[in-house]
This record gives C-alpha cells, structure tokens and sequence, in this order.
C-alpha cells in the first residue's frame, strides 16, 4: 500500500511529500512515518478517502483497478455534497461562498456544526420576528375594532 501511497502522492503533487502532507494537515514526519512503517493504519486511510473522494478506495487497498474513480461519479459525490451544504448559504462567509463557487465542497465538520447554530439562530429571529409582527398585528386590528 505503501507503494501506491507513494503513486498518490505523485499524481496529486508531483511526487513533492511536504505539500502532499500540507494539503492532508499531516506533518511531513507523520507522512513518512506512514510511508517508511510496513501498514498504513485505518485513520489514515480514511483521512485520504474524505480529502480526495476520487481516489479509488480498492485501488489504495487492494491495488485493484484505476487509482482514480470515473469522471463521472466525482462529479456526482460533488454535486450532491454541494446539494447538501446549500441550505448553508444564507449563513456562509463571503470568504466560504467564494471557495464554493471555485467548486470546494469539502467543508470539515466543526464547519457545518458552526453553520447549523447560524442557521437555527437565524431562523429563531426570523420567527421572533414574525411573532412580533403578527402581535402588532392583531393589536392594531382590535385598535380599529374599538375605534368603529
């Protein structure tokens, strides 16, 4: 595994291990440590498939078939992931819009957690709002009832 590790890593980066181990938050020492050890554990494994879901997952493992899945499906797990994260995009920071028109759909879990807290507390005021209005309201139609 190893061996096609080191594949990866030159397909993705030109075979540069600092910036492979960059892009993966890893230090370079982990990633040679990963490389230089006999088995390359499930954490790892699992860290690789979720940054890169075009890496095929039996070619990694097994070294069966293309390193990299079909065009096609790629294009589907990113479209569905960014079908996921819209319902985000009323909270989002330009900075994040911005990375998702340049096509990233890879936002990491302590992210959407922060935009589901945004979102609720939006919606919150939304319907604090709307209560509010609704009150004046009813107030202002018992006002006009009074006054005929």
């Amino acid at each position: 595994m190893n061996t096609r590790l080191l594949e990866f890593i030159q397909y993705k980066t030109s075979g540069n291990q600092a910036e492979f181990a960059k892009v993966m938050g890893w230090s370079p020492q982990y990633l040679n440590k990963l490389l230089k050890e006999g088995g390359i554990g499930i954490r790892p494994i699992i860290a690789l498939l979720e940054k890169f879901p075009e890496l095929d997952a039996r070619w990694l493992l097994l070294g069966e078939g293309a390193m990299i899945t079909t065009g096609a499906d790629e294009v589907k797990r990113h479209l569905f992931r960014l079908l996921e994260i819209e319902k985000y995009m009323p909270v989002m920071t330009p900075e994040e819009l911005r990375e998702i028109q340049e096509g990233r759909s890879d936002f990491d879990t302590t992210t959407i957690e922060r935009w589901s807290r945004l979102l609720a507390d939006r919606e919150e005021q939304i319907n604090e709002r709307f209560a509010a209005a609704y009150k004046r309201q009813n107030e202002l139609c018992k006002q006009n009832e009074v006054k005929k």
